[in-house]
Order: structure tokens, then sequence, then C-alpha cells
């Protein structure tokens, strides 16, 4: 697998005006006076917002009743014991902790199908305020409070079949301080998809206290206003979030419609910014969409729950079908007969958006029906980190590699750097037969060399047709000749490959009996392991098909054919 992009420059780089007022802004908000601030008087209203109707897990429930929460691949303990409490057990991981503070496993508890989950979902609760009511730098970060706001408020009325009489004013009072903590975290530094969900728990905690004239009403209005200001520009034009990861177009949209619902049921006014912005994203959300329902994996996606991107599409209100290509971002996609491709012909996310981007330019991936065929590596969340860090490579990518080096540089902070630029693709249609031309200079920086990868998908789907081009920039010859590339063909793992023809070509078969072929001219051809990491929780030996060659000073090319076999 291909390693880091080589260092260009040995200087560091200095933390920046910004990152010091942000470190700043972090610090006062843990100093004692502010501590003190949060303990304010408790509002004297509140009202459950839109109680929440997403499905919970029954098994999940169970084993919550059992006594431990599976999250993040990690299984834990929640055992509200006195000397081993769970909101901050050492050893366990940051996404254990964060799901556990974050509350979502209320709905578990909820639909486990025992009446006792009320039961214990109130002593947990009561349990948190008890522990963790007084601010703490590992149970009050931003994601995790706004979570856990959102959630205490949407089963407020579930917890309440169970509670104590004195319940309510301990839920309220600690409510009421979080409320006031995340308002003073949500005024600097947000972005991205963790924008959508700090705006979205400062929505519903407003809404909670609402009274006509208060001061609520008026923090309401900012944080809509806001709201819709932001999803403006984060979701892009052709309906893509701004980070372009199939798994966060699900997030982005599931939280603007519960922002909709929310306001909806309190007859407040729902921006025309929101419901624009969820028209644009329901549409791309099916672009995304392989035959089997899951998720393309690109920049740090997994296949995802298919039973709950069906409901938030239901839910979204929009019947609009997956368009052909997304121009704001890049994304292709190619249809005929039961055959999907969709590549990523756009440039990586841009600054702060890309700390969990990949370096997968110009990668594609493939589906027969309701079956996968080439794929990139992914990654589900809570995978090792190493393994987080590897499937950014361009290695664990269905493209090329040139010289074992990334496309874009993955730097040692996540972000990327001397990434894939002048992405470029033209799309041509012909009597069925469809067309991609792209192109990136992610290697022309360090060896002087374009990649440009031409697909050619046949009318009736059964035959995809590529060349790989590697040259110089326009027409010139290559600075650093001799290097070695290799173009990939990530395969699922159900996907069974052999070598035929005498090595010249490779024989697929997928569980429905269904074979494919690919032969290559212009580089050596061969079958090397690889491992999938697309299903969550899962991490699954599979194989990759490379075509391996070298690059003179004049360039070179690859082309090769998959081809459906009938019968």
């Amino acid at each position: 697998m291909a390693g880091a992009r080589p260092v260009r420059s040995a200087a560091a780089q200095a933390p920046g005006l910004t990152d010091k007022l942000a470190r700043w802004g972090q610090s006062a908000l843990t100093a004692p006076l502010h501590l003190l601030t949060l303990g304010h008087r408790t509002p004297g209203s509140f009202f459950a917002v839109a109680p929440d109707t997403w499905p919970g897990d029954a098994v999940s429930g169970q084993r919550l009743l059992g006594g431990s929460l599976a999250a993040a691949g990690d299984t834990g303990s929640i055992a509200a014991g006195e000397q081993d409490p769970p909101w901050q057990r050492p050893g366990a991981s940051e996404l254990w902790l964060q799901a556990l503070n974050g509350f979502g496993w209320l709905r578990d508890l909820r639909d486990c199908g025992d009446a006792s989950g009320a039961a214990l979902a109130v002593s947990l609760v009561d349990d948190w305020i008890e522990r963790e009511g007084r601010w703490s730098a590992a149970t009050w970060k931003r994601q995790m409070l706004a979570s856990r706001v959102v959630e205490w408020i949407r089963h407020y009325d579930w917890l309440a079949t169970a509670a104590d009489p004195a319940f309510a004013g301990r839920f309220v009072h600690s409510l009421s301080r979080q409320r006031l903590h995340l308002k003073r975290l949500a005024r600097s530094g947000l972005a991205g998809h963790e924008a959508v969900a700090v705006l979205k728990a400062v929505i519903f905690a407003d809404l909670a206290f609402l009274r006509e004239g208060t001061a609520f009403e008026k923090s309401l209005d900012q944080a809509v206003s806001r709201l819709g200001r932001f999803v403006r520009r984060y979701v892009l034009h052709d309906g893509v979030v701004a980070e372009r990861a199939p798994h966060l177009q699900v997030v982005a949209l599931r939280h603007l419609i519960d922002v909709r619902a929310a306001l909806s049921s309190a007859e407040q006014k729902v921006p025309a910014e929101l419901g624009a912005a969820i028209d644009r994203l329901a549409p791309m959300l099916r672009f995304f969409r392989h035959g089997d329902g899951g998720l393309a994996l690109f920049n740090g996606t997994w296949e995802g729950d298919r039973a709950l991107i069906d409901l938030v599409l239901a839910r979204s209100g929009s019947g609009e079908g997956a368009p052909a290509m997304a121009l704001a971002s890049g994304f292709q996609r190619l249809t005929a007969g039961t055959s999907l491709v969709i590549a990523d012909a756009g440039s990586p996310p841009g600054r702060g958006m890309d700390s969990e981007a990949h370096a997968g330019t110009l990668s594609f991936e493939m589906s027969a029906a309701h079956e996968r065929l080439i794929v990139n590596c992914g990654v589900y969340p809570g995978a090792p980190r190493e393994w987080r860090h590897f499937m950014r490579f361009t290695a664990a990518h269905s493209t090329a590699v040139v010289d074992d080096t990334n496309s874009s540089e993955i730097t040692e902070h996540g972000a990327l750097e001397y990434r894939a630029g002048n992405v470029l693709v033209d799309r041509a249609e012909d009597q069925g037969a469809q067309w991609l031309d792209m192109s990136h200079d992610g290697y022309r920086s360090l060896f002087g060399i374009i990649h440009r990868r031409r697909l050619w998908l046949s009318p009736d789907g059964g035959d995809l047709r590529g060349e790989e081009m590697f040259s110089g920039p326009e027409g010139r010859p290559v600075t650093s000749p001799d290097k070695r590339f290799i173009v990939r063909f990530h395969l699922h793992p159900a996907v069974k490959a052999t070598l035929a023809q005498s090595g010249q070509a490779v024989l697929m078969r997928l569980p429905s009996g269904r074979g494919w072929r690919l032969r290559a001219s212009g580089a050596g051809i061969g079958l090397a392991e690889s491992i999938y990491l697309g299903e969550e929780g899962r991490q699954r030996r599979t194989e990759q098909i490379v075509l391996v060659g070298q690059i003179p000073a004049e360039g070179a090319a690859v082309k090769w054919a998959l081809t459906r076999m009938e019968g």
C-alpha cells in the first residue's frame, strides 16, 4: 500500500492567530467564573420538542438492559456503581465515550420491548446529572453535548413515564446549564457537519424553553437564521456536503429533517434555506447508493444502515431521482443495464473540511445489480487508528498510484497538503454509451506527471473499458522518469477472483454466479491481497487486481476492459 507523500519542507507550521484565539476561548469556558454563571436561574417553563420518531435497535436495547453498551466497535459496562461510573471510564475509546455521553442509545432502550427500559434510562440520566452535571472536559465536549441536549429533550415524555415527581426539576435544571454552555461553545469555531449538529441542538433547547417575548425567542431566531445561512454554504449547489463524504450526506439530511419537524411542531417558520438544502441533499444521497442500497465508499464512508437511509429519504419528502453528475463536487455516475459506476472526479475537500478526507481522486466503484464488484477499501467508525490512517491512502482506492505516493499528502495533523488539483472531467453520451475523461495533477510537482483516466460504459452495461495515461503536463516529457505505477481494482470480499489465460486476464465470480473478466494491455496484470472495512465493525480480507508498469520520459498508457461473461 502506498506510503505518505515525501516531506518537502522541514519548516514546522506555526500555530496561527486564529488557533491561539480558539484555544484562549476554550480555556475561558473552563474558568471558575464561567462555571458559576452556568448555575443561573432555571427557566420557569419546559416543553418537549417533537418527540423522537427514529427507530431504535431492540437488540442493542436488550444489551443495555443487561448492563453493556456496544458502540463504535467497543462494548463496555454501563453499570453506574459507586466505584466504577461509566461516563469517563479509563481505557474506553473516545468514540465509545462519545456514544455513551451523547445518549443516542435512549431510543434503543425505548424500543427494546421491555417496560423496564424507561426506568433504567431515568436512573442513568440521574446518575449522569449527579456525577457530570458540573462541567468537565471529558463529558461536555461540543458535539457530545449537542447530541445529549437533543436526545434528552426528545425523550423527555418517555422518561417521565418512569420518573419520580422531582425528576422534572433535576432534569430541567441540568438541561438549562448545558444549553447555556452549548450556546457559548457555538459562538465560534463551527465547521462542517458538527456545525449542523450544534446549531440543531441550540434550536431544540430554545424551543424547549420558549416563551413569547423572552430571551429564548430572540436566541431561537438567531440560531435558526444562522443555521439557514450556514447550510446555504455547507450544502453545495449540487447537493453534496462540503466534506464530500456520503455518510455525512445522511447525517446532515437527518439533522435538517429533525429541525424542520421541530420548528413545524412548535408552529415556527421553517427558513427557505433549510427546505432548499433538504431538497438538494436527498437526490444526491440517492446518487451515492449502490444497487444493494448501501453507500459508495468515498472519504471515510462505510456501507451504512440501509433501512435508516430508506427512512431518511422517505422523511425528506423529496422524490427526485439521482442525477447523473454533481457539477460542484465533481462526482460522476454512469448507469446502463444493471451496471452502476460512481467516480470521484472532483478536487478533495477544502481547508477545514479535509480532516477525514481520503486521497482517492479519480477512484471509482462499480456494482452489478445488487452486488458490488469494484470498491474502495472504505473505513467504518471505530476502526483501529492505524487502519483509519491507512485507508486514507491512494492505494486503498480503485485508482492509480505513482511511486507508492499519495495523490494528496496526508499530514500528521490529518489535513491534506499538496492536494490533487486541476481535477478536470469531460462527459459525453452517444446512442446509450457513456464516456468520462478525467485527469488530476497530484503528481505534477513531485514527478512532472499528470494522471488521466478515461472510462467508457456500453449501452447494455456489460462492458466497462478504461484507459490510464501518465504523461508530462502540456505534452512535455516526464521530469522524473522510470517511476512505477500501479492501477488498483479492489474487489468486494464476496467476489472470487482467479488468474486466467496464462496470467493475461482475471476472472471474477459474484455470489449470484454472474461472471466478469478483466483484461489489460500496456502493463503486467496480477492479484494481490487487500482489506475491506466497508461493513461496520468488520475487517474482511479480500483481493485486488493490480496493473503494474513503468513510466518513461515520454509517458505511458494502459488499456483495460471489464466485461460481463454471458452464461
